[in-house]
């Protein structure tokens, strides 16, 4: 085996020409598979934790009906316009089931539906409204910076519009939008046309993910009411309908009496008294539009979005939520902030897969370069393969002598390639990588993203050096196997 190293080591000396180009190739092939899995691996991390922190949570609980996640794009839509999303049956048998759970940092309840917002005079204009318990959801996800007017806060009625969306609706309406503004809602639910007018209670932007592909695209948050309303849901539940004894017998009343004057007669249970309109304004509630507090916890909803405590596995979670539900036969089902992120993190994994297809293809060129590279060093060495076996040398002599050659040459140029790749990554990591547009803007997780080396990357470049070191040589060994004493006396 001694010889066969020396030799080998003498002839990729003598070759270096060819031992350089094939170097070369083999550590851009590694280099390059390193710092792109990397920086696509660092941008996964942070758009999971974009998505996770500020809009989905680590799991996401939804009716089995829906396909794709928060943002609706991949649930269809319907023949008068935009997706309709199927509400959750048994909400509150689901949520009774979920809270007794051990692991959950914090939950809360969302419905996601694309509203028209129309101004009058200047058209349509599509958006995404979230409709939200804004109690339950901001202590849920602190996701937002308010621009001008403040959140809003359980009971209120209104409307918090995306920085982006403003500046859209004002350019194609030729308006100026501030907080007390009123916006008409309009939107085709399951009951036909809604049309609901709310106020503008603030504008914000997100603190991380700011950007989406499209100005439409970008969330506003709305209390629940209004958008249930606008899907022609129920606001109230049965369990938000809770009278005393005096309004039972307002309800109980006649239409005849109801309508014969001025007051009301409220029947008690050992005498009767007449009641004013003040009464009755104090049985029915507030004349104002704010929402009940109470009945926004019911009713109808389309996620419960669930924030984990650290250090609890999300995809064991997922599983044994899954299971209960089965159990319990709830038509819901558990999954995570990839499903959850649709179509921005499907737009991501396909570029990821596009990525790795193109290295995929660099290494198959790389390896076919290799092998024709060396199957000229054959033809060169011909000469010198026929002495050798001449001189009494086994074909597996030969067989290990270019094996050994190849791999050297591709385990220290594979090597290089690494430690290339750790300085390049280490260099972007200090600098950073500037998000070119908006949408690279909600991947990075902000204007620049910080790549670093991990396990994974280096594992696949690993791998891919093995592929190239092992199939590289079987040709060029092929052809060395073949050469006779004969060819080298012929050769000389």
């Amino acid at each position: 085996m001694g010889s066969v190293i020396k030799i080998a080591w003498r002839n990729l000396a003598q070759h270096r020409s060819k031992t350089i180009l094939v170097g070369i190739l083999i550590t851009l092939a590694i280099g390059l598979d390193v710092v792109g899995n990397s920086i696509l691996e660092s941008a996964q991390e942070s758009l999971k934790k974009t998505f996770t922190n500020n809009f989905t949570g680590n799991v996401l609980i939804c009716p089995q009906g829906i396909k794709g996640g928060i943002f609706g794009a991949s649930n269809g839509g319907n023949s008068n316009g935009p997706p309709i999303l199927p509400m959750m049956k048994d909400y509150e048998k689901v949520y009774t089931a979920i809270k007794s759970q051990p692991g959950i940092s914090s939950l809360t309840s969302q419905i996601s539906a694309y509203v028209m917002f129309n101004l009058g005079g200047g058209g349509l204009n599509f958006g995404l409204a979230f409709g939200i318990d804004p109690h339950s959801y901001f202590s849920t996800f602190d996701n937002v910076v308010m621009l001008h007017g403040h959140r809003l806060v359980s009971g209120e009625t209104g409307i918090m519009l995306h920085e982006k969306v403003v500046q859209t609706l004002e350019k194609d309406n030729d308006v100026h939008l501030k907080v007390g503004d009123h916006l008409q809602l309009n939107n085709f639910g399951e009951a036909g046309f809604k049309i609901r007018d709310v106020p503008i209670v603030g504008i914000f932007r997100f603190k991380a993910g700011n950007e989406r592909s499209f100005p439409f695209m970008q969330p506003n948050f709305v209390d629940v009411n209004t958008l249930r309303a606008l899907q022609g849901k129920p606001i109230l539940t049965p369990a938000d309908l809770k009278f005393d004894s005096q309004q039972k017998a307002a309800l109980d009343i006649s239409d005849a009496d109801f309508f014969s004057g001025s007051t009301v007669t409220s029947v008690g249970s050992s005498h009767t008294k007449a009641l004013s309109m003040a009464s009755l304004d104090n049985i029915l509630g507030p004349k104002s539009a704010k929402a009940d507090p109470a009945s926004s916890q019911n009713g109808a909803w389309n996620y419960i979005l669930i924030k984990l405590k650290p250090g609890v596995a999300t995809l064991p979670f997922i599983t044994h939520l899954n299971q209960l539900f089965g159990q319990k036969k709830l038509p819901v089902k558990a999954q995570d902030w990839v499903d959850s992120a649709q179509p921005d993190s499907g737009i991501f994994m396909a570029i990821s897969f596009i990525f790795n297809i193109v290295i995929w293809v660099l290494s198959i060129v790389s390896i076919i370069i290799i092998m024709n590279t060396l199957i000229a060093a054959v033809m060169e060495r011909t000469a010198e393969i026929g002495t050798m076996r001449a001189l009494g040398a086994q074909k597996g002599f030969i067989r290990n002598l270019f094996i050994l050659e190849t791999v050297t040459v591709s385990i220290l140029a594979g090597i290089l390639g690494i430690v290339l790749g750790f300085i390049l990554l280490s260099i972007l990591h200090w600098t950073g990588i500037r998000a070119p547009n908006d949408f690279m803007k909600l991947i990075f997780g902000g204007d620049k993203l910080f790549p670093q080396l991990s396990g994974g990357p280096l594992f696949t470049a690993l791998i891919m050096l093995a592929v190239i070191s092992l199939v590289s040589w079987i040709f060029p060994v092929l052809m060395a196997l073949k050469v006779s004493p004969l060819k080298a006396i012929q050769s000389d």
